[in-house]
């Protein structure tokens, strides 16, 4: 099975207040990746002119040290369509797989701002990777409705790329920023580590194991926020998934959906029982059968 590997060091900066590289950061190094891949390829064109992804899909499966070592990823093709490919990617750190993860893109032209189709040298260059593609376990259906908490996102400029858009990796930070708010809002004991009124904390640590993004429209930088809906579509023995949506507030335009799989982690980092109350909290915010989109 053939594949590509980069070796990316990490940086003290790629640490969250956890003290584990942020999951975000995850997916960055996946794109770094994905973009040596590209450029030190036969059709660069792929990252110059421009792909945009359209799905990404990513499981943590343990967390990632600075005193690790470097991150390891093993980047594959898993399909390639007439405008469209999925990329997979291991992640492993001593020896040990910590993140797999898959992006579904398309070929863009920038310029007339439509999907492209994929070059025959572009599939051949994609195929030289290729491999079986792997099983993911479904998530609860997106269902956002009243019950979803509504929360204020400013851009930054930064958060764009050489594109002129929110890079895809940026739009995970947006929805990591809402996804902290609205749970301290509907459970104050979630409060994260650095917060400044976390006196209700809970021990331990949140964390991520799973998360599905839907990229449907391209993000722009603007002066003005975007609007995050945040709402719970499943609570478990020990985590909790959640769903949340960008949304520009003058349409109401979806841009971006997000499910994530939150799980409660004690100081051993093993998943640990959610307390009643924080159960309850959280299923007062479920959406009501029948409704939402």
């Amino acid at each position: 099975m053939a594949s590509f590997h980069a070796t990316i060091p990490l940086r003290w900066s790629d640490l969250d207040p956890q003290g584990h590289v942020n999951n975000v950061v995850v997916l960055d190094l996946a794109q770094e990746a994905r973009a040596r891949f590209m450029a030190g390829g036969s059709h660069p064109e792929l990252l110059l002119h421009g792909s945009v992804v359209v799905k990404q899909r990513s499981e943590f499966l343990r967390p990632m040290m600075l005193d690790g070592g470097p991150v390891e990823v093993e980047l594959s093709t898993t399909s390639i369509g007439a405008a469209r490919f999925i990329m997979s990617y291991r992640m492993v750190q001593r020896g040990e797989l910590c993140v797999r993860a898959a992006t579904s893109m398309c070929p863009f032209d920038f310029p007339h701002q439509r999907v492209r189709k994929l070059t025959a040298g572009e599939r051949d260059a994609l195929a030289t990777i290729s491999a079986p593609d792997e099983p993911w376990s479904p998530l609860p259906a997106m269902r956002l409705d009243e019950h979803a908490v509504e929360t204020a996102f400013q851009p930054r400029w930064s958060d764009q790329d050489r594109y002129g858009h929110v890079n895809n990796v940026r739009t995970l930070d947006w929805l990591q920023e809402a996804r902290v708010e609205a749970t301290t809002a509907m459970a104050p004991q979630m409060a994260r580590a650095g917060m400044v009124d976390a006196a209700q904390r809970l021990p331990g640590s949140w964390v991520v194991a799973r998360q599905d993004t839907e990229y449907r429209h391209q993000l722009r930088w603007q002066s003005s926020p975007y609007l995050m809906r945040t709402g719970v579509l499943r609570v478990g023995a020990s985590s909790t998934t959640l769903g949340c949506a960008i949304i520009d507030p003058d349409d109401r335009t979806a841009h971006v959906r997000a499910r994530t799989v939150l799980v409660h982690a004690g100081a051993n980092g093993r998943p640990e029982p959610l307390p009643a109350d924080v159960r309850e909290q959280l299923r007062s915010y479920l959406p009501t059968p029948g409704d939402g989109a």
